[in-house]
């Protein structure tokens, strides 16, 4: 099997599935040194490849995984877009599922962002909300272009782009209710989150779980041999696809319900000191 032009291993490895915001990042961009080190004295055995898992697309999720290497994989888009042994897959919310959230984005007047690979259109001003606290739009990357999405005729053109997307509605979970209701009635995507304060829009059948999966069948690997570390309730899919499940200090009760292990928070290099107990390193 190839993978970026590298050969992929013969004999069953483990795959590390790391989401980024409160998990591998320290204020949503930064990986600190000891948890740098750590995965890269990781990378040097034969039998560990690591991947980040995130909600982010690609390009500011690759801001975070070049701090590392670019070893580390990537799984982005909330599972819509990811890399297996073989080959890249790129899901895509489609015509239907955009013009609902459109129309519902209007009736309640929440801000929605789209992303594409390298794009995002804005049915609003991007708020501070976002650049501050989710890190979906990062300054300092020149490789992503903005487009104001104005009407839904000019959303619906770029559907064979848009991977997924985000309704935000800061200080508003009652309106939020509602539009989430409204979705979820209609069907026709997946709607997660990632805080309090939005809903998570992703391909109808698609979450992190299924992009997991399918590397877990590319690399020929199992549950048993699968870490996922995660904080909020997008990393519970996946955590469910791990048996070596990882809930962050920081996580959300809910999320340490689910995972079979917790750890430190990620400003204390919570993901770098279980991998180093887990794989035995020093400390």
């Amino acid at each position: 099997m190839k993978m970026n032009g590298v050969t992929a291993l013969r004999t069953k490895p483990y795959l590390v599935f790391m989401d980024i915001d409160g998990t591998l990042a320290v204020g949503h961009q930064r990986v600190s040194q000891y948890t740098r080190a750590t995965i890269e004295a990781l990378q040097r055995r034969d039998d560990i490849i690591f991947y980040i898992a995130s909600g982010r697309m690609y390009e500011f999720a690759a801001l975070v995984r070049n701090q590392i290497n670019q070893q580390v994989h990537m799984i982005t888009s909330n599972g819509a877009y990811y890399e297996t042994a073989e080959r890249t897959v790129s899901e895509k919310l489609g015509e239907a599922a955009l013009a609902d959230v459109y129309d519902v984005s209007q009736k309640y007047n929440l801000a929605v962002n789209f992303f594409a690979h390298d794009k995002v259109y804005y049915t609003k001003r991007v708020p501070n909300f976002v650049l501050k606290n989710f890190a979906n739009i990062v300054a300092g990357n020149n490789r992503v272009k903005s487009y104001k999405a104005g009407d839904q005729a000019f959303l619906l053109q770029h559907a064979t782009e848009i991977n997924n997307g985000i309704m935000i509605a800061p200080g508003h979970g009652d309106i939020l209710a509602h539009a989430h209701k409204e979705l979820a009635d209609d069907g026709l995507l997946e709607l997660s989150s990632s805080g309090k304060d939005n809903i998570e829009l992703i391909p109808k059948g698609v979450d992190k779980a299924t992009a997991v999966r399918a590397v877990q069948a590319s690399f020929d690997t199992d549950a048993a041999h699968t870490l996922v570390f995660g904080d909020g309730m997008n990393d519970t899919s996946m955590m469910q696809a791990a048996d070596i499940s990882v809930a962050m200090g920081n996580a959300l009760p809910q999320v340490k319900q689910i995972a079979h292990y917790e750890t430190d928070t990620n400003t204390n290099d919570g993901l770098a000191k279980f991998l180093r107990s887990y794989f035995k390193m020093a400390m």
